[in-house]
This record gives C-alpha cells, structure tokens and sequence, in this order.
C-alpha cells in the first residue's frame, strides 16, 4: 500500500471511529439529561398532588378538580395502602391497562404501554406521619425518543459530512506531505538515469521538517558532487601523470631490449631513465596510500625530541638531494617537545618538498617558543597564491594552479595530508602567502613543551 493512499485510510478510519465515540457519548449524556429532567418534572407533579390531595379532597372530587394535576397525554393513580387502586385519572385509554406494581417506596420504573415507552414514578403520601397510600403518576415518553431520534439523525448526517471532508483533506493534506518526498523520489531517479547531479526546488516559506530533509538532501548532493568533480579532476591528472612514466618506461625497455644490452651508453642511460621514472611513480602512489589511510586512527607513540637537530637532519637531506639553501632560523640552541617524531618528519617533508617545487630562491625552517607553544615555520619565496585560493588549499586533490601542478609533479594531496597529521598529534597547521612574496605554513604544537 502506498504511503499516499495510507495517509487517507488512516486519518479516515481515525476520525471516523472518534466521531462514531463523540455521537455515542453525546447520545448517552443527552439521554441522561433528559430521563432526569423527566424524573424532576414527575417527581415535582407527585409533590403538588401529594401536597393537595387531603385539602382539596383530590380523591373524591370531582376529575375536572385533578385535571390541572395530570401531565399531558398521562395519567395519575392512587392507591391504598394495601395497594389497591382508589382513584385514577387518565384521557388515554392505553395507559389504564398499565400493570400495577405493589411498590411502598418511591421509585421510578420505564415500561411499555401499547407499543410506546411510558415512564412511572411512585410517591407515598403520609399524613400526620402515617402512610395513607401511594401516587403513581405516568407520562408517556415519545417526545424524549423522537427528540434522541433526530439527535441521532443529525450526528450521523453531521459525522458522514464530516469523514467525506476528512477524505478529500486526508487527499489534500497527503499531497501536500509528500509532494517533496515525491520530488525527491523523481530527483533520484533522475540523477540516476542521467547520471547528473540535481537538487530539490525548496520554498524558504516552510520550515518543517520535510524542509530540512529537503536541504540536507540538497547539501548531501553537493558534497557528492563536489568530490566527484575533485575525483574526475584528480583521475584525469593522475592519468596524464602516469602516462608519461609509463610511457619513458616502455620506450627505454624497449631500448634496452633491442640495443641496450650491447650499448653501455644507452644502458646507462636507458636504466637512469627507467629508476627516474619509477621513483615518480612511487611518489605519487604513496601520496595517495597516504591519503586514504588518513581515517585510520593511529598507534605512534610520543617520544621526547630535540627539534632544532631534529630539523635540521631533515633538512641536510633535502640540501644534497635538491641541491637548494636551506637554513635553519630560532633563537634557542635546544628546544625539546614531546610528539610524534614520524609524523612530524612526514609532515615537515612535505611543507619543504612544496617549497622546493614552487620557489626557486632559499628556504628557511623558522623555529619560535611562545609561552607554552611550540612553532615550526617553512618559508619560500616563491610566487605565492592568492587569497582566493588559501581557503582550500588544504581539500584533497584542490591545486591551485592545474599547469603547473602537472609541471612539478603535485597532485593536490600533500597539504591535506600534512594538516590530517599535525592535527593527529594535536597541533595546528596554518598558511600565509602573498603573490609575488613566498608562502610561509606554520606547525604549531601546544603544551609539548619540555623545560
């Protein structure tokens, strides 16, 4: 059964079965209404007759004497007390075939007369204290059942108004709920039969929930769609990147297959060619190893190290491979921290390997202590970026210049990287830069100070 046509039976059956409750509950309290009110009424006529029938002789008199005491269309019998009839005062010729109860107290009682409901009240009256006898006085009740009659026509006719209403609002009302589940439904199915990325026109006049659903569909349709154009962009790169080494790689072992072998020349050449090739290669497969295994929480240790030798080991090494200055800048001989040591080296290879890739001048490795923060500074003096582009520059597979990217090997993930590991270890990692100046990222590590 479909959500739509649920919505209608339910809210149907719903109100129906509550307003079927309402008119019975009305039914029974108008009914309770009105037999006590008939009670009051015979109970009052029992008083006035009780009150004149020894001053006004009501017994022996003359019938036109009780007429005013007679309820209309009813009768008044008086017995006595032995119970036999002494009187009885009637026009309604139905009713003196009533069968008489040998009753001493007071009571009511609802019996039929010719097929039609009548109700009796029975009234000692004493006098002086002492029990003369018993008043019966009986009114017919067919006016409290056609009263309930109509009662009960007018609920069910008010009641089946109502339930066809609450069909064609429960219709209504379930359009509107799902007309954005609805929306969504076909946004879906349309993103996948065309494979694009669509979103649900929303009104900012509701604010419900199927609104919010609606927005963080919408959001979550972004999100895809942006890392699916970041992962177009980065695959497209990626196969440009490896085309080439590929490429080199064949060629050469092809060299080497015919020639090379006889040739020393070509062999040195062609295996210096081939380990050029493969260490790119490597290079970017590690990043993206890196990348993806950034989620997984890690195992390291902290360890005590003294991170001016610390950082200038790593940079010594960069100096013989990339043949570049690199100096090492702080005010303090020593300066001791508790942390990763792997993951800082890591993380400080990448900050100079981008320097290295986007400057050409001197690099400097800037290390301060603030109070209790520690901070580790790689500055080039490169071309810099602009400040549109410094908000994502940490986004995996985001470059800020596709060119040149390509030209020195960069795939976007190195900045990523190097922010998931220095917040691994609780640090920060932040970057400044103006065109035309260099680029200056700062690790900072707070309370990992060791005096």
């Amino acid at each position: 059964m479909k959500i739509r046509t649920k919505i209608q039976t339910y809210s149907s059956l719903f109100l129906s079965v509550m307003l079927i409750l309402l008119s019975i509950i009305v039914l029974i309290a108008f009914l309770w209404i009105s037999v006590e009110r008939e009670r009051d009424l015979l109970e009052d006529q029992a008083s006035l007759i009780e009150e004149n029938i020894l001053t006004k002789d009501l017994i022996s008199g003359d019938p036109d004497v009780m007429e005013p005491y007679i309820p209309d269309d009813g009768m008044v019998r008086i017995f006595d007390t032995d119970g036999r009839l002494i009187k009885s005062f009637t026009d309604e010729e139905d009713l003196e075939g009533l069968a008489v109860k040998a009753i001493n107290e007071k009571g009511y009682d609802l019996a039929k007369a010719d097929g039609e409901y009548v109700m009796t009240y029975r009234y000692p009256y004493p006098d002086e204290g002492k029990k003369l006898g018993m008043i019966e006085v009986t009114r017919p009740q067919e006016t409290l059942l056609d009263n309930l009659s109509t009662l009960a026509l007018v609920l069910g006719g008010a009641s089946l108004f109502v339930i066809l209403l609450s069909i064609l609002a429960g219709k209504w009302l379930a359009n509107l709920i799902l007309k954005p589940i609805s929306i969504m439904s076909g946004t879906m199915k349309d993103i996948e039969k065309s494979g694009e990325f669509k979103r649900i026109p929303l009104s900012d006049q509701s604010k419900d929930e199927l609104q919010v659903m609606g927005v963080a569909f919408n959001r979550m349709i972004e999100r895809l769609e942006r890392n699916y154009n970041q992962q177009q962009q980065f695959l497209s790169d990626a196969s440009h990147e490896l085309k080439t080494p590929i490429t080199v790689i064949e060629s050469y072992s092809s060299l080497l297959k015919r020639w090379g072998m006889k040739d020393e020349a070509i062999q040195e050449e062609a295996v210096e060619a081939i380990h050029h090739e493969a260490i790119r290669m490597k290079k970017l497969t590690e990043h993206l190893l890196q990348s993806a295994s950034q989620t997984e929480p890690s195992a390291d240790l902290e360890g005590k190290i003294e991170l001016i030798s610390f950082c200038e080991g790593i940079a010594q090494t960069f100096r013989r491979t990339g043949n570049r200055e690199i100096t090492i800048e702080s005010e303090f001989k020593e300066i001791s921290a508790m942390t990763i040591s792997s993951k800082l080296e890591q993380v400080i290879v990448i900050l100079l390997d981008n320097a290295m890739k986007y400057s050409e001048s001197s690099i400097q490795i800037m290390i301060k202590r603030k109070a209790d923060e520690i901070f580790i500074g790689v500055k080039d003096h490169g071309a810099g970026i602009s400040p549109e582009h410094l908000p994502h520059v940490f986004e995996r597979f985001y470059r800020v210049d596709s060119s040149r990217a390509r030209k020195t090997g960069g795939n976007g993930l190195g900045l990523s990287i190097a922010r998931s590991l220095v917040e691994s270890f609780d640090g920060k990692l932040e970057i400044q830069s103006e065109v035309g100046e260099g680029t200056l990222v700062t690790i900072t590590l707070s309370h990992q100070i060791l005096i």
